[in-house]
C-alpha cells in the first residue's frame, strides 16, 4: 500500500471497538468493502499484517477482519497477485488450526478465505492443506473439510491428487476416535467419490484421461471395512448416519465382488436405520447409491432382497406422505419413488403385484402411499407399466367409492395420470369419469364462496371438500384436452340431468362446449345428438328445462349461467329445429350481457325475464302442442326433482306459465295449475314469487279460468286446516294457511299487472279486492286478528300496488276507485305497525310506494293529515345506520340495509312529491313543510339531516314544477326561512349545506311568484352557493361569516312586509334545541334588525316577544347577540324602546340588564340614552315641597329606581368608558344627589340636641332606599377607578363624611370634570332636600382643602356657596360650611391674606352666635380659624389678631371639654405670629392668659392638658425669664409620663417671684377669678398656685391692700362644697403663715 492516507484510515478503522449487536461491525465491514474497492490487495496486506501483529486481538475483532477479508478476496480475486496470495493462505491456515482463543465461525471464516483464494491459486491453497495433512500428524478438522471442498471446487486438479491424499487418510482412520473427526473423514470420502465419478464422467475432457475408477479401489475398499465394520457397529446415532451415507457413494469405487459378497449384509444393515427422523432422507440417499450400483452391475443378491426392500420402502413412502408438509419428508418422499423407479425396470411384475395388493388395504395411508408409487411409476416408466394396464384400472375401480378426500385426490390424479397413457379406453374407464364428475359436484360452503381460491396443491395435510372439488374440476378440463373424445362424448350428457351432479353442470357444460367445438373444428357441426343410438342421454324438452333452469341462477352459481346457456345455445337443432331462429339471435345477447356485468351485481329478476322472453318466442314459433305438453310435464318433473331449490322452482313456475299461456288445452291448462299450486312451499318467497308470476302469464289467456282455479283452491283441505287462535296470537311466521294466503294475494296482484286491462277493470271491486282482503284479514270466531306475517304484509302491499298501476293513465280522469281511501288506511296501518328502532323490512318503503301510487287514483282525497304524519315519523324516526346495529340485527349486512334506506327514503320523497303534485299551490307546499319542521327540529342529528333533504328535494321539485303562469304571492315564506336559517350552523355539516342550498331555492321561488323569468339569476342569492365553502369548517368564525352573510341576502331579498313574521320565527330559534341553531338565529336576527330595522313597525311588540324569548335561551352568546338586537333598535327607535325598557319590574332581569349594557357599545345611542335617563331622574327629584309632602304612589316610586338601576347598568360595564368621557360631570352630580337623596343623610349624634331643640321643618322624611344608594355608590365606583370611604357614604350619620372622602379622590382622579360638577352641584345648595344640601355642601367643603382648587379659581365660587350656606337652617350644612370655610386655609393658602378679612370676622361671629347654642359649630368654627393661622405668614400684624385673642377668651373656660382644647390651641397659633409681640395690647392679653394656662395643666381633659402643654411651650421666649423658659419648653420632654403639679407650679411661682417681680401681683389677682370655677380641679389649683405666688411675692406685696383683699378670697374658699378644695385652701393658707 502506497497511500499514507490509505494507512490512517485503516489504522483509525481498526482501533474502532465493535459492539455487541453487529451495527459497529457492520459499518467496519463497509467501510473495508469500499476501501478495497480503491486497493483490495493493499487492504488485505494491511489486515494480514494487522492480525499478524496484534495476536492478542480479541476474537470477535479478529473474526471480524477475516470475514472483511473473506468478501474482499471473492470481490477482487482478479487483482490478486500471488505473492499476496501465498501470505494470504499461510495466514488462513495458521487461523484455522489455532488451538487458543478460537470459535467455531472463526476457523469457518478462516477456512473460506482459504477457499476463496483458492479459487485462483488452487495449487498453492492445496499444497498447504496437504502440509497439514501428513500422516504422523493429528488431522485438524477445518484441514480436512477445506480439502474436501476444495476437490468438490476443482474436480479436474483435484482427483488427481486424491491417491496420495487417500492413503494418507487410510493411514490415519483407525486412529480417528472423535466423533467430529468422524463426520468429516465420512463428509471428505463422500465429496471424493463423487469427485471421482465426476471425472471420470466427463473424462473426455479430463486433463489425466488415465485415472480409472481401480485407481481407488484399494483405499475405498480399505476405507468400507472401517467405515462398515468399525465405525457403524459403535451406534453412534449422528456418526451412523453419515457412514451409510457414505457407503452409499463409496459403492461405486469398489470392487464389484467385494460389493456382491458385502449385498446381504449391506442392505438390512441400510433398511435397519430408519428411524422415523429426518436422519431417515440421510439413509434413503446412501440406501440409492447402494441400489444403483447392485442395479448397474445386474446383482443377482440384489433380487433375494427384493421383498424386503419394497415393504420397506412401502413403509417410508407411507410415512412421508402423512407429512406434506415437511420439507424433509418430501425430500425424502422424492428419494423414494427414485428408488421404486430405479428397481422398476428389473422388477416390474413383483413390483406391481405388490402394489396393487396394497391398494387393497383399508388404510388410508397405505392407499395414499400406494397411489403415489403407482403415479409416479406410470409416468416415469411407462413402458414397463403398460403391460399392467388391465390389472391397475381394475384394482383403481376399488378406490372410487373410498371416502377420504386425500385419497380421493390421488385417485383424482392417478386417473389423469393414466388417461394421459390411454388407460380409461379400456373397460372400467366411465367409472373414472364418472368418480371424476362426483368429486366435481361436491357442495359448495359458504366459506368457500368467500374465498373461492384454496390450495390446489398436493401438499396439503387436510384436503376440504372444496379443495377435492377443484382438482377434479381442473383435472376433467384438462381430460377433455386429451385426445379422448370418444371417452367422454356423449358420455358427459348422461350427467346434466342427475340433481346429484349439479355442483358439476358447469365444468360439465365447459367441457362439453369444448367437446362440441372439437367436432365442429372436425366439420361435425350438425346433429350432435344421436337419440336412439345413445339411449342414456335425456331428451330435448329435459335438456331445455335443465340447461334454461340451470342458466337461471345467478345468485347461487353465477358461474354455472353461461356455460349452460352457451351448451343450449350449441345445442340449438337438438332440442327443436325451430329453436335457432331465436336462439342465434338472442342467446349472443345474453351471453354479452353476462359477461360485460360480470363484474356487477345482476339482478336475478331482470336476467329471469329475459329468459323467459327468450323461452315465450320460442315457443311461439314451436306449434306443436305436443312438444309443449312433454315440455310442461319435464318442468312438472323438474319441480319434484328439485323440491328443495327454491330459485329453480320460482323460475320453473315462471316457465310453466308462459308454457301454458301458448296452450290451447284446458285440461292441460287447469291439471298443470293445480299442479303447480299443490307444489310450492308457501314459505319459499322466490317460489311463492315465481308461481305468482307464472298464474299471471297464464291469465293473460286465461284469467277466466285462473280465477276459477284460485277460488276452488281456497276450497281445499289446507284451508280448512285453521291454526288455534292462540297459535295465530304467538307466532304467525310458522302458520301454513297465512303463508298460502300471502300467495294467493301475490297472484291476484299479478293477474291485475299481467292480464288486459279490459278484462280486469269490471273485476277490481268485486272478484279481486274482495278476494284480496278476504285473504289479508284474519278472524277467529267473528273477531279480526293483527297481522304480523312479514310475507303476507308484502304480499298485500306488492298487490295493492300492481292493482294501482293497472288502470291506465289515459282513463284515471273517468274512472274513481270506490276503494281507495280503505285500501290507504289498510297502507297507514301497515306503516305504522313497522319498529322505528331499526330498519329490517321492507314494509313501510312498499307501503309508501302503494300510498303514492294510489294518490293518483280519483277521488281526490280529503284529508292526508294523518297519513303524512305517518310516513315521515315511520322513516325520520329510524336510527342511524352503525356497525354495531347490524351486529344487533344479524339478519341484514349494512350493505343491505344501506340500500334499503336508500330505497326508503326514496319511496318517502315520491309520495311527498305526489302529495305535492295534487296541491301546487304555496298552501299545499306549506301544509306538507309543517310536518317535516318537527323533524328539521329534532335533537337527533341524523333525523335532522333526513327531514332537511327531504325539504331540499321537496323545494327543488316544487320549484321544477312551478308554471311563470301560476305566479302566486306566497305566504309564510317566512316560516320556512326562518326554519333553514337555524340549520345554518347546525353540528352537521350535511345539515348545513342542505340548509343554504334550500334557502338558494326559496328565495329563487319567491321571485318566480314575483312573476321574475326562470332564467333569471340574482346575483345575491347566488351568492349563497359561495357560502357553502365556509361551511366544511365548523369553527365559529366560519359560521359566524355563514350567518352574517345569509341575513345580508335575507334582508336584501325578502319582501319588508315578511320581515316581521321572519323576526318572530328567528325568536323562537333563539332557544333552539341545537346551540348552533340559536346561534345562528341570533346572528341573522341582528343583521337583519341592523339593515332594515329601521323600516319595522310594531318595534314595542317585537321587544316584547324577544324579551319573553329571553327568558327561555341559556347560552351566553345568544343573549349577548339579541340584546344587541335590543340595542341596536333603540339605536333606530330610542323614544320609543326607553320607556318600554324603564317599564320593568325592578331589579331588571339579566336580560333586561344586559340590553341597558349593549347601548353602551354605540356611542351616540348611550349619549342619547344617558341623557335621557339623567334628565328623567333630575325631573324626579327637583326641588318640589308637594311631591315631598304628598303620598307618592308605589309606581311612581319605583320610577327613580328603575331610572338609577338602568344607569347603573350602562355605567357599570366596562364599554361605557367612553361615553362616562362625555357625561361624566353631568353623571357625577345627578348620581351623587340622587345618592344623597337615597341616603337621606341624618344628623350626627352631637347634632341631635341641638336639632331636638329646633322647631320641626315639617317635611316628611323618606326612609332609607338601599337599593338605589348601592346603585349609586356603585356607578361613582365606576367613574372613580380609586378612591375609597364608600362605606361612609352608605351611613345616613357618616355619609357627609363619605363625600369628603369622595371629593378628595375626585380632585386627584377626576380634575378635568371638577368645575362643570361644581356648576352643576351649586344649585343643589339652594335645594329644598336637606340630605341633597347637606352633600353638596360636604363636597364643596373638601374641595376646599385642595390646592389645585384654587389653581382652577374656583375658591371664590366655593366660598360664596359656602358662605350662604351659613344662613342654612340645617346645623349641618352649616357646620359643613364652616369646615369649608376653614380648608381655604389650606387648599389656598397661598391667597389666605386675601380672604383672612373675610373668613374670620366670618368664623367669631359664628363662634359667638353658637357659644351656648350649638358648642359643636363653635368648635368647627375655631378649628377653622386654626387652619387659617397655621397658614397666615409669621410676621403678619394685622389688628384681627387682636380680635381673635379677644374672642377666644370666653372659651378658654367653656365647660365643654373640646371648646376649651380649641381655644387653647388657637392661643398658641396666635403666640407664633412674632410680629405682634411688638403690638402691646396683643402682648398683655397674651399674658392673661398666662395662669389660665397654668391652671389648665391641671384640667380633667386629657386633651386640655395636652393642648396647654403645647402652648406653654410656646410661650417660654415671650417671657423675660430664661428659667421660665427652660421650664415651659420642658414640658415637651414630660409628655410620656405625669406631671408633679404642684411641684411644678411651686418652680414657677419661685422663677416669678426672682424673675418677673413686678407681674406677680397681676398673676396672683387673675387666680383670684378661678376660685368661682365650676370645675373643682380650677378651683383646687387656683388657691394652690395663688398661695405659691404669694409665697415667692416680693417682701412688700405683704402689705399692700391687695395682699390682704386676696387672703380674704382664699378664706372663703373653706367653705367650698368639695372636701378636695377646702384641703387645698388649708394647705394654701398655711404657706401663709407670714401673712
Amino acid at each position: 500500500m502506497t497511500s499514507t492516507k490509505m494507512e490512517v484510515l485503516l489504522n483509525w478503522i481498526m482501533e474502532v471497538p465493535l459492539d455487541a449487536n453487529g451495527l459497529v461491525s457492520q459499518s467496519v465491514f463497509n467501510s473495508l468493502q469500499e476501501l478495497g474497492q480503491v486497493d483490495a490487495e493493499g487492504v488485505l496486506m494491511f489486515c494480514r499484517k494487522y492480525i499478524s501483529h496484534h495476536r492478542r486481538l480479541l476474537l470477535v475483532q479478529r473474526t471480524a477482519l477475516l470475514k472483511a477479508m473473506t468478501q474482499l478476496v471473492k470481490d477482487n480475486i482478479d487483482d490478486l497477485g500471488r505473492v499476496a496470495a501465498k501470505k494470504l493462505i499461510t495466514l488462513a491456515s495458521i487461523e484455522m488450526i489455532r488451538l487458543k482463543d478460537v470459535s467455531d465461525e472463526h476457523q469457518e471464516v478462516a477456512s473460506q478465505l482459504l477457499l476463496n483464494v483458492g479459487h485462483w491459486f488452487t495449487k498453492e491453497a492445496f499444497d498447504e492443506l496437504q502440509s497439514m495433512f501428513q500422516p504422523r500428524m493429528d488431522p485438524f478438522f477445518h484441514v480436512v473439510l477445506t480439502l474436501a471442498n476444495l476437490c468438490k471446487e476443482h474436480v479436474h486438479y483435484m482427483v488427481p491428487l486424491l491417491k496420495s491424499l487417500l492413503q494418507t487418510m487410510q493411514s490415519m482412520l483407525p486412529a480417528v476416535k472423535e466423533e467430529k473427526t468422524k463426520w468429516v473423514f465420512c463428509f471428505a470420502l463422500g465429496i471424493f467419490s463423487e469427485s471421482i465419478l465426476a471425472y471420470l464422467y466427463d473424462i473426455d475432457e479430463a486433463p489425466d484421461p488415465t485415472v480409472k475408477k481401480n485407481l481407488f479401489f484399494k483405499e475405498f475398499s480399505a476405507a468400507y471395512d472401517i467405515l462398515f465394520n468399525v465405525w457403524l457397529p459403535m451406534n453412534e446415532r449422528n456418526i451412523s448416519t453419515a457412514v451409510i451415507e457414505t457407503l452409499g457413494q463409496i459403492t461405486h469405487l469398489i470392487p464389484f465382488d467385494k460389493l456382491e459378497n458385502e449385498l446381504p449384509r449391506l442392505i438390512p444393515a441400510v433398511l435397519s436405520m430408519y428411524q422415523e427422523t429426518a436422519s431417515d432422507f440421510c439413509v434413503t440417499q446412501g440406501l440409492y447409491g447402494v441400489l444403483h450400483t447392485a442395479v448397474e452391475r445386474n446383482s443377482e443378491e440384489l433380487a433375494k432382497q427384493i421383498d424386503i426392500l419394497l415393504i420397506t420402502l412401502q413403509h417410508q413412502i407411507c410415512i412421508a406422505v402423512e407429512q406434506p408438509t415437511n420439507q424433509y419428508s418430501q425430500k425424502q418422499l422424492k428419494e423414494i419413488l427414485c428408488c421404486f423407479k430405479l428397481l422398476t425396470p428389473a422388477f416390474t411384475s413383483q413390483i406391481v403385484e405388490f402394489l396393487l395388493l396394497k391398494l387393497e388395504s383399508t388404510n388410508n395411508q397405505i392407499r395414499l402411499g400406494t397411489l403415489t408409487v403407482l403415479d409416479h411409476l406410470i409416468n416415469m416408466v411407462p413402458l414397463y407399466m403398460a403391460s399392467q394396464k388391465n390389472q391397475i384400472l381394475s384394482s383403481a375401480k376399488l378406490l372410487v367409492l373410498a371416502n377420504n378426500n386425500r385419497v380421493k385426490a390421488k385417485l383424482g390424479q392417478l386417473i389423469y395420470t393414466m388417461a394421459s397413457h390411454c388407460y380409461l379406453h379400456l373397460e372400467g374407464g366411465k367409472e373414472m369419469i364418472e368418480f371424476i364428475i362426483r368429486q366435481c359436484a361436491l357442495p359448495v360452503t359458504e366459506n368457500e364462496e368467500d374465498s373461492p381460491d384454496g390450495p390446489c396443491s398436493g401438499l396439503a395435510d387436510v384436503v376440504t371438500d372444496g379443495d377435492l372439488r377443484r382438482r377434479c374440476e381442473e383435472q376433467l378440463k384438462m381430460l377433455t384436452a386429451l385426445p379422448i373424445d370418444v371417452v367422454l362424448w356423449p358420455l358427459l350428457f348422461e350427467f346434466i340431468i342427475p340433481v346429484r351432479c349439479t355442483n358439476a353442470l358447469a365444468t360439465v357444460c365447459n367441457c362439453l362446449i369444448s367437446l362440441a367445438m372439437k367436432k365442429g373444428e372436425a366439420g361435425l357441426a350438425e346433429g350432435f345428438l344421436n337419440y336412439e343410438e345413445h339411449s342414456n342421454i335425456p331428451r330435448p324438452q329435459a335438456l331445455l328445462t335443465r340447461l334454461l333452469t340451470m342458466s337461471s341462477s345467478l345468485q347461487q352459481e353465477k358461474n354455472r349461467c353461461a356455460p349452460a346457456l352457451t351448451l343450449l345455445h350449441i345445442l340449438g337443432t337438438d332440442i327443436h329445429p325451430a329453436a335457432p331462429q331465436v336462439w342465434e339471435k338472442e342467446f349472443p345477447t345474453l351471453l354479452d350481457y353476462l359477461q360485460e356485468d360480470s363484474k356487477k351485481c345482476l339482478i336475478q329478476s331482470q336476467w329471469e325475464e329475459k329468459l323467459i322472453s327468450v323461452l315465450s318466442q320460442t315457443l311461439e314459433l314451436i306449434e306443436d302442442e305436443y312438444w309443449l305438453g312433454q315440455l310442461g310435464k319435464e318442468l312438472i318433473n323438474h319441480l319434484h326433482n328439485h323440491h328443495h331449490f327454491s330459485q329453480e322452482k320460482g323460475f320453473v313456475y315462471k316457465c310453466l306459465g308462459v308454457v301454458l299461456q301458448h296452450s290451447q288445452n284446458e285440461d292441460v291448462v287447469k291439471r298443470n295449475l293445480q299442479e303447480m299450486l299443490q307444489t310450492v312451499r308457501h314459505n319459499e318467497i322466490l317460489e311463492k314469487e315465481g308461481i305468482a308470476i307464472g298464474v299471471g302469464y297464464c291469465a293473460v289467456t286465461h284469467l277466466d279460468t285462473v280465477l276459477t282455479i284460485l277460488k276452488e283452491f281456497v276450497k281445499l283441505n289446507i284451508f280448512k286446516k285453521t291454526a288455534s287462535y292462540f297459535q295465530i296470537i304467538k307466532d304467525q311466521e310458522d302458520i301454513e294457511i297465512i303463508k298460502v294466503k300471502s300467495t294467493l294475494i301475490s297472484c291476484y296482484g299479478y293477474i291485475m299487472a299481467c292480464s288486459p286491462r279490459g278484462l280486469t277493470l269490471a273485476r277490481i271491486d268485486s272478484d279481486i279486492v274482495e278476494n284480496v282482503l278476504n285473504h289479508y284479514n284474519i278472524k277467529i270466531l267473528g273477531m279480526k286478528i293483527e297481522v304480523r306475517d312479514l310475507t303476507l304484509k308484502l304480499s298485500l302491499i306488492k298487490t295493492v300496488t300492481q292493482l294501482a298501476g293497472a288502470i291506465q293513465p289515459d282513463d284515471r280522469s273517468t274512472y274513481s276507485f270506490s276503494r281507495k281511501a280503505e285500501l290507504l288506511t289498510y297502507m297507514q296501518e301497515l306503516i305504522k305497525a313497522e319498529s322505528t328502532e331499526a330498519l329490517l323490512t321492507s314494509v313501510r318503503k312498499s307501503a309508501m310506494d302503494a300510498c303514492t301510487s294510489l294518490l293518483e287514483l280519483h277521488p281526490k282525497l280529503s284529508d292526508n293529515r294523518q297519513l303524512i304524519q305517518t310516513c315521515l315519523g315511520s322513516v325520520f324516526s329510524l336510527p342511524r345506520l352503525e356497525a354495531r346495529t347490524v351486529n344487533e340485527h344479524p339478519t341484514m349486512s349494512m350493505m343491505e340495509r344501506q340500500g334499503l334506506f336508500i330505497e326508503t327514503m326514496t319511496s318517502l320523497m315520491d309520495f311527498l312529491k305526489q302529495l305535492l303534485l295534487l296541491d301546487l299551490s304555496p298552501a299545499g307546499l306549506q301544509s306538507i313543510f309543517k310536518h317535516i319542521e318537527i323533524w328539521i327540529q329534532s335533537i337527533k342529528e341524523y333525523a335532522r339531516e333526513m327531514a332537511i333533504e327531504a325539504t331540499l328535494q321537496l323545494l327543488v321539485f316544487y320549484r321544477e314544477q312551478l308554471d311563470t303562469k301560476y305566479a302566486v304571492a306566497l305566504h309564510n315564506l317566512e316560516a320556512i326561512v326562518g326554519c333553514m336559517v337555524l340549520r345554518c350552523t347546525d353540528p352537521s355539516r350535511i345539515v348545513r349545506e342542505t340548509a343554504i342550498e334550500c334557502l338558494y331555492v326559496i328565495l329563487y321561488i319567491q321571485l318566480h311568484s314575483e312573476e321574475m323569468p326562470a332564467y333569471h339569476k340574482d346575483a345575491d342569492v347566488e351568492h349563497l352557493k359561495v357560502l357553502k365553502e365556509g361551511l366544511h369548517q365548523a369553527n365559529s368564525q366560519a359560521m359566524f361569516q355563514v350567518c352574517t352573510d345569509v341575513g345580508k341576502v335575507l334582508s336584501k331579498c325578502m319582501a319588508h312586509n315578511q320581515l316581521k313574521g321572519l323576526l318572530f320565527t328567528l325568536f323562537k330559534g333563539l332557544a333552539d334545541e341545537q346551540s348552533n341553531g340559536s346561534y345562528a338565529a341570533a346572528i341573522v336576527t341582528n343583521v337583519l334588525v341592523m339593515k332594515c330595522g329601521a323600516d319595522l313597525a310594531d318595534v314595542p311588540e317585537i321587544i316584547k316577544a324577544l324579551h319573553t324569548q329571553l327568558q327561555s335561551i341559556t347560552q351566553q352568546p345568544v343573549i349577548r347577540m339579541a340584546t344587541r338586537c335590543l340595542s341596536n333598535l333603540a339605536s333606530q327607535h330610542a323614544p320609543v324602546i326607553l320607556p318600554c325598557l324603564l317599564k320593568h319590574p325592578i331589579p331588571f332581569d339579566r336580560y333586561i340588564g344586559d340590553v341597558w349594557r349593549s347601548l353602551t357599545k354605540n356611542i351616540s345611542v348611550a349619549s342619547a340614552s344617558i341623557k335621557y335617563l339623567l334628565d328623567n331622574l333630575k325631573l324626579l327629584y327637583e326641588s318640589s315641597k308637594e311631591s315631598l309632602v304628598k303620598n307618592v304612589t308605589n309606581s311612581e316610586s319605583q320610577q327613580p329606581l328603575a331610572v338609577i338601576c338602568a344607569l347603573h347598568q350602562m355605567i357599570c360595564n366596562q364599554d361605557s368608558e367612553s361615553v362616562i368621557g362625555m357625561l361624566y360631570s353631568q353623571l357625577f352630580s345627578t348620581v351623587l344627589v340622587h345618592l344623597s337623596s337615597s341616603v337621606q343623610a341624618r344628623l350626627p349624634r352631637d347634632f341631635l340636641r341641638i336639632q331636638t331643640d329646633r322647631k320641626a321643618s315639617g317635611l316628611a322624611q323618606k326612609p332609607y332606599n338601599i337599593t338605589a344608594c348601592n346603585y349609586s355608590v356603585e356607578i361613582l365606583q365606576a367613574l372613580l377607578d380609586k378612591g375609597g370611604g364608600w362605606d361612609l357614604i352608605k351611613r345616613p350619620e357618616l355619609h357627609h363624611e363619605g363625600i369628603m372622602l369622595l371629593a378628595g379622590s375626585m380632585v386627584k382622579l377626576a380634575t378635568p370634570h371638577l368645575i362643570s360638577i361644581v356648576e352643576q352641584l351649586t344649585p343643589v345648595l339652594a335645594n329644598i332636600h336637606e340630605s341633597q344640601r347637606i352633600s353638596a355642601a360636604a363636597f364643596f367643603a373638601e374641595l376646599l382643602s385642595h390646592a389645585l382648587v384654587s389653581e382652577l379659581l374656583l375658591t371664590d365660587t366655593l366660598l360664596g356657596s359656602l358662605l350662604r350656606c351659613l344662613i342654612d337652617d340645617s346645623p349641618v350644612v352649616q357646620w359643613l360650611a364652616v369646615k369649608g370655610l376653614g380648608n381655604v386655609g389650606v387648599g389656598a393658602a397661598h391667597k389666605i391674606e386675601k380672604y383672612v378679612a373675610k373668613l374670620v370676622p366670618t368664623l367669631l361671629s359664628v363662634m359667638d352666635q353658637n357659644a351656648k347654642l350649638n358648642t359643636l359649630l363653635a368648635v368647627e368654627a375655631m378649628s377653622s380659624v386654626s387652619k387659617i393661622l397655621d397658614n397666615l405668614p409669621h410676621d403678619y400684624v394685622e389688628a384681627i389678631l387682636i380680635d381673635v385673642a379677644i374672642a377666644i377668651e370666653p372659651f378658654l373656660e367653656n365647660r365643654q371639654d373640646r371648646v376649651r382644647a380649641a381655644a387653647f390651641h388657637i392661643l398658641g397659633k396666635l403666640i407664633q405670629f412674632g410680629s405682634m409681640q411688638q403690638n402691646p395690647v396683643y402682648m398683655e392679653h397674651i399674658h392673661s392668659t398666662l395662669t389660665s394656662l397654668l391652671l389648665h395643666l391641671n384640667d380633667k381633659s386629657d386633651e386640655v392638658r395636652g393642648v396647654c402643654r403645647l402652648v406653654l411651650n410656646l410661650f417660654g421666649p415671650l417671657l423675660a425669664s430664661e428659667k421660665l423658659c427652660r421650664l415651659f419648653q420642658g414640658l415637651g420632654l414630660e409628655q410620656e409620663g405625669p406631671l408633679d403639679y404642684e411641684s411644678y407650679l411651686s418652680d414657677i411661682s419661685w422663677y416669678i417671684g426672682e424673675d418677673l417681680p413686678d407681674r406677680i401681683s397681676y398673676y396672683i389677682k387673675s387666680c383670684a377669678s378661678f376660685f368661682s370655677s365650676v370645675q373643682t380641679e380650677m378651683r383646687e389649683s387656683a388657691v394652690t398656685f395663688a398661695s405659691l405666688l404669694m409665697l415667692n411675692a416680693p417682701p412688700d406685696y405683704r402689705r399692700t391692700p391687695a395682699a390682704n383683699q386676696m387672703c380674704k378670697e382664699v378664706l372663703t374658699l373653706l367653705s367650698d362644697h368639695v372636701p378636695s378644695v377646702r384641703i387645698k385652701t388649708v394647705l394654701g393658707i398655711q404657706r401663709l403663715a407670714m401673712y
